[in-house]
């Protein structure tokens, strides 16, 4: 299930137009991740190729969900990829966002 605001194209395709008119997509299989995991841990994050912590932009708490998806849609505050933290979250992990409240992420006293 998609949740979002999906007003342009996504990967070249109108996903938007799709969801307006209530097509459901299913999928045809899942990829071997487990497979390769080890193999592109160790020569992608490992070596630094690739930094996996640009994908997120912001860590909330999950109480905070309504205000997130509002600054969310209202672009404010940069908000853009979002990890929500709840009682099951690991640690941060070095390098990726500390935990902040969507007030202080919009700089606003309230929102």
């Amino acid at each position: 299930m998609l949740i979002a605001d999906y007003a342009g194209l996504t990967n070249h395709f109108n996903i938007g137009a799709v969801m307006e008119k209530g097509i459901a997509l299913v999928g045809g299989g899942q990829a071997p991740v487990q497979k390769y995991w080890k193999m592109l841990m160790n020569d992608y994050i490992v070596t630094g190729k690739f930094d996996p912590t640009i994908i997120l932009s912001h860590r909330f708490a999950l109480d905070e969900f309504a205000d997130i998806y509002k600054a969310f849609n209202d672009k404010k505050g940069g908000i853009l990829k979002v990890f929500v933290e709840t009682k099951h979250s690991f640690a941060r992990a070095e390098g990726t966002p500390a935990l902040t409240s969507v007030k202080k992420a919009v700089g606003e006293g309230s929102y």
